[in-house]
């Protein structure tokens, strides 16, 4: 427990401390998130807020996972490390996505042949069905890869992706510590103190991004940790007190938000007869952006609604079949547009009165932002 304490006080230190050099240094070279397009912002903020995060990620896990443990794992920071450089390179001067897609497809290959981090069979949802080698890796492939970009597209406004990481890193690391995996639960809590760092200059009024370096490494890192998580629980004896029947299901429900926002756009974009990556401004949380909510309330809804949502669906497991729990999971696609429906309908109502409260907390984040540039 100790172990794990100091790592998190010792990432958290390192994202505080780094982020504003990265700041500075990204300033003074005008790598700039420009605004315009789908973008919300309107002012030149500096991206590539990632670089603290992983900074204080990697030095973390150097120190404090075990030697051994880290050998096991060096694929696993292969990956990372790979993505953290395709990021960057592409905050700093965008990259195709096709380019991506490549440096991806290289890091998940590396995960998956050499770090054995593979789905292997349906586990609790179709027992004693295991599936061959080839289909094994090509699947766990496809969703490292799917997963990290659905990741990526919810880094839309202030603090959301970082909230979301956070709720996961810090289930997952609550569970691998009480299972006794402690060189999980120290990776976990690395990149949960990492985040909560950069979280300080990135909630509501931004001073900086986390951009791709940020959001593809999390991506990366999460889907990666998903499938670890999985395996893991899996390989545990059914009498063990901390054993979940449905870990497909909470793996699932742990990154309920990327996956509900990403079908949904897409299947939006592609009944408007458009391709799915092209981008817009259709995301859920855009939606609640343009009806009246400032950045950290409609972080911190989103954020709520997804830790509530994770909190019920890990008292079900324990009553229901991973099946049904999964179809339990899968209505929510259903429920999320009739909540924002009426939340349009609300804000269509009453937009004045809405309209002035925007103005009004504008106004104070505007002043506060000033006040901070000036002090530092």
């Amino acid at each position: 427990m100790l172990r794990l304490i100091v790592t998190l006080l010792t990432s958290l230190t390192i994202a505080l401390i780094s982020t504003p050099e990265v700041i500075k240094v990204i300033t003074k070279n005008n790598v700039f998130d420009l605004p315009g397009g789908r973008k919300v912002h309107t002012e030149l903020i500096p991206s590539m807020g990632g670089v603290g995060i992983f900074i204080a990620f990697l030095l973390s896990c150097c120190i404090w996972i075990p030697i051994n443990s880290a050998i096991e794992l060096r694929f696993l920071f292969f990956g990372i490390i790979l993505i953290f450089f395709m990021g960057v390179r592409d905050d700093m001067l965008a990259m195709s996505p096709r380019n991506k897609l490549i440096i991806q497809l290289i890091a998940a290959t590396v995960v998956v042949g050499f770090g054995d981090i593979q789905i292997r069979s349906f586990y609790s949802l179709y027992e004693n069905i295991n599936f061959p080698e080839w289909f094994s890796f090509a699947t766990t492939v496809f969703i490292i890869i799917a997963l990290t970009n659905a990741f990526n597209l919810i880094d839309g406004i202030n603090g959301l992706a970082g909230a979301i990481a956070v709720i996961i890193t810090a289930a997952l690391s609550t569970w691998f510590f009480l299972i006794g995996n402690h060189s999980y639960a120290i990776m976990m809590v690395a990149m949960l103190g990492g985040v909560l760092g950069f979280l300080y200059y990135n909630w509501g009024r931004a001073t900086i991004f986390m951009g791709d370096t940020g959001s593809m490494i999390l991506g990366f890192f999460l889907s990666c940790s998903l499938v670890l998580f999985i395996n893991t629980d899996y390989a545990l004896p059914v009498d063990h007190a901390y054993k979940l029947p449905d870990a497909v299901s909470m793996a699932i429900a742990l990154f309920i938000y990327p996956i509900i926002d990403t079908l949904r756009v897409f299947t939006i974009r592609i009944l408007n007869g458009r391709s799915p990556f092209s981008p817009d401004r259709k995301h859920i949380h855009h939606i609640f952006i343009r009806t009246g909510f400032t950045h950290a309330a409609t972080s911190t809804i989103i954020a709520s609604m997804s830790f509530l949502f994770l909190a019920v669906c890990y008292f079900a497991n324990f009553y229901i079949h991973d099946l049904l729990l999964l179809a339990c999971i899968l209505t929510a696609l259903y429920v999320i547009p009739l909540l924002l429906k009426w939340r349009v309908y609300y804000y269509k109502n009453n937009k004045d009165e809405i309209a002035k409260k925007v103005l009004k907390q504008k106004a104070k984040e505007s002043a506060k932002f000033k006040v901070e540039r000036n002090v530092g």
